[in-house]
């Protein structure tokens, strides 16, 4: 009997041993597997993020380009206003105009963003620096699009409203625009439309934005390389 019991409780052990081992595999390969679907997920991810923040950094070149010849052409509108005989001038007033208040906005693609954090999916991005730019990314945007807000609202608020009340957009020839620019408050409207350029430009050139999206798409495509 002694000899029975102890062949059974080898056996059992035996037994219990091959369950542990086959349950230590299967967890192994749910694992594996698992893993290698986050991998799959990661890489469209990526994909994903690579293809919008390059078409948001291309779209922030031209932006940017619009911006700093917005600025020249104002300054330089600025300065043909001034002068002390407008007639001999003219041309050049008329050829600086609309540059000087073109205004542009920057609108970048921000759903694949979005989707991540909303649904906690960046956490499969593996690389740590690329998931902080993702996190951080609204807030640099924002910062970037008060200070075209700012400008964008002088335009709206102030600047057409008084050239539809005092001058003629039909005819830029027209007397009335030339007595329009002489005034006071066109010109220190204009000025303070070249300090809210000056702001973007700054912001352009010392806060994060560029470089966030640079390094978005730089890590996002060495990520899938």
């Amino acid at each position: 009997m002694e000899n029975k019991t102890g062949k059974y409780l080898k056996y059992a052990l035996g037994e219990i041993i091959l369950v542990v081992i086959g349950i230590l595999i299967a967890l192994s390969i749910n694992n594996w597997n698992e893993n290698r679907k986050d991998k799959i997920k990661e890489a469209g991810i990526l994909k994903e993020l690579n293809t919008d923040f390059t078409n948001n950094l291309l779209q922030f070149e031209n932006v940017k380009k619009v911006h700093s010849n917005s600025l020249k052409s104002a300054e330089k509108f600025k300065m043909y206003i001034n002068h002390s005989d407008l007639l001999s001038v003219k041309d050049s007033i008329a050829k600086y105009y609309f540059s000087a208040f073109n205004g542009v906005s920057y609108n970048p693609s921000n759903g694949v963003v979005e989707s991540l954090i909303s649904s906690g999916e960046y956490q499969l991005i593996k690389n740590d620096t690329l998931r902080n730019y993702l996190i951080s990314w609204k807030d640099a945007l924002q910062d970037f699009i008060e200070e075209e807000d700012v400008s964008r609202k002088l335009w709206g608020e102030k600047i057409e409203p008084y050239i539809i009340e005092s001058g003629d957009f039909t005819n830029l020839a027209s007397p009335k625009n030339f007595k329009l620019i002489t005034t006071d408050q066109f010109k220190n409207l204009t000025e303070r439309h070249i300090f809210y350029l000056k702001n973007i430009m700054r912001s352009i050139e010392d806060e994060p934005l560029q470089y966030h999206l640079k390094e978005i798409v730089r890590l996002s495509k060495k990520q899938t390389e």
